[in-house]
């Protein structure tokens, strides 16, 4: 989106512009929405997908019904050793001299067929826009997913997902908002243009009957409908219904309400793989919270049977916990949420997936070379540390540091000796320029960048734009989502 024109020459996977991209792409695009709901489709859901996140043209998303369809992506990733290079390569020629945060479509490929691969045929699959922060990027991984479900967490991206995709798009919460954001959303909405105002088609999480009735007003006052779905406690004890007492509440005000419509619950198990063995297991605690899942949804039925006779979604799952929901799972869920599993960032690396590979990383180019290392106030201190660990020879200087991640490639760098802390987490004694020692023998030349593995997925909003590979090529650069509400 940002390429420039003299590049754009450059961007493509066989030397094609991204206008010629486009030109070639509607028959395929036409086909490969055939293949959402045609499980013996064999078409290259890799190719379409990146097409459709340029933001060029229009894009029509999966339905909600639409069978997932992550089988038949075919992207593989190469060999740790080889990635990086590669890279390095490709930012020198096409980003040198400035930082970069980055997606490797390849391993979002690959980590979304594992994941799908893994979650039952009665599982839906929803994207975590907090874990994977950029519309660009979302919308890639709809197409390629077939699937049109989004769990927003804030209101500017629920606001801005509706903007671009209207009611297309099937959102919903993954925290309670307030009356106060259901209205500002209503009112952005009513501003962007004509026709019937689409954040009534969001599914508004709601856990308390305090805020369940403030919402029933709204909508009355309006006069429009306004989904809902309550938030279940099913072990968490953050929030949402606990007991029959405050679910029925709920439940009541909606049913009362002429505007409200009751949507499905949302009863996330986050809690699950941290329970303790000596209370529990995390096994045991999975099967309780499925038991407690399905006596609210039983009494839910028994009180207000009308409010169960459509399609509900019935949401719960995430990064740690959607391993469980496999085939033949005794659960009334029929949707999981997550998002960092795609990414893989590097506290999650203890997930029980195997074969998950990092799709994204941080990379800052070496600003300057200083031989021989020298600090503050001894200039003589590391050249003498050096003359019996090599790896106190030479300051390797980054353009910038302070990245929410692990130094990641190349091997050999440490830190200073003079400053404490983890000796993986850079200690700086200024924000910027950040540096690492190393040997003179060190593959690292002024121009060559440092790569970092983030802590959490939604590090890459540390930078407003996301670099985008396929393979070693840069093919994109795709807009991050920049959170904030202005004052009105």
């Amino acid at each position: 989106m940002t390429i420039s024109d003299k590049e754009e020459e450059k961007i493509g996977q066989a030397g094609l512009s991204r206008r010629q991209l486009l030109a070639g792409s509607a028959t395929l695009f036409a086909a490969s929405l055939t293949a959402c709901s045609t499980a013996n489709s064999s078409i290259d859901r890799n190719e379409t997908a990146i097409r459709s996140a340029t933001g060029e043209s229009a894009v029509t998303l999966p339905s909600f019904s639409d069978q997932r369809c992550t089988h038949l992506l075919t992207s593989t990733v190469g060999p740790e050793a080889q990635r990086f290079p590669a890279w390095n390569t490709a930012l020198r020629a096409r980003a040198a001299g400035r930082e970069s945060a980055f997606v490797d479509l390849d391993a979002v490929d690959h980590n979304l067929r594992l994941v799908g691969d893994r979650l039952g045929s009665q599982i839906g699959l929803r994207l975590c826009a907090k874990s994977l922060p950029s519309l660009a990027l979302l919308e890639y991984m709809m197409v390629a997913a077939c699937t049109n479900r989004i769990m927003a967490f804030s209101e500017g991206m629920t606001r801005d997902l509706l903007l671009r995709y209207g009611s297309d798009v099937d959102i919903l919460l993954g925290r309670p908002a307030t009356v106060h954001a259901l209205a500002r959303t209503f009112a952005t909405l009513d501003e962007s243009g004509s026709g019937p105002n689409p954040s009534g088609s969001v599914r508004w999480l709601v856990d308390t009957p305090d805020t369940m009735q403030a919402f029933a007003e709204f909508a009355a006052q309006r006069r429009e409908p306004v989904h809902v779905s309550v938030e279940l406690d099913v072990g968490l004890h953050r929030g949402g219904a606990r007991n029959a007492e405050q679910l029925l509440a709920m439940l009541k005000t909606i049913d009362d309400s002429d505007y409200l419509r009751f949507s499905g619950f949302m009863g996330y198990e986050g809690h699950v793989p941290f329970v303790s063995l000596e209370v529990s297991s995390p096994d045991a605690e999975f099967t309780a919270v499925q038991r407690r899942y399905a006596e609210f949804v039983s009494l839910g039925r028994e009180a207000y049977p009308a409010l169960f006779e459509g399609p509900l979604v019935y949401n719960s799952g995430g990064s740690r916990t959607y391993h469980y929901y496999t085939e033949g799972l005794d659960s009334p869920v029929n949707e999981v949420a997550l998002g960092s599993a795609f990414f893989y960032p590097s506290n999650f690396h203890n997930l029980p997936q195997q074969g998950l590979r990092t799709a994204t990383f941080f990379a800052t180019p070496v600003l300057r070379r200083l031989d021989p290392a020298e600090t503050y106030p001894d200039a003589d201190y590391l050249p003498g540390l050096a003359a019996a660990d090599r790896n106190y020879e030479v300051w390797y200087v980054m353009t910038c540091g302070g990245f929410p991640g692990d130094r990641h490639y190349p091997q050999g760098l440490v830190n200073t000796p003079t400053s404490s802390g983890d000796p993986t987490r850079l200690v700086n004694m200024m924000p910027n320029q950040g540096r690492w020692l190393g040997s003179r023998d060190m593959p690292l030349e002024v121009g060559d960048f440092i790569f970092y593995q983030p802590w959490e997925a939604d590090a890459v909003r540390w930078l407003a734009y996301l670099d985008v590979f396929r393979g070693a090529e840069l093919v994109d650069q795709w807009p991050t989502f920049q959170p904030g509400i202005q004052l009105v």
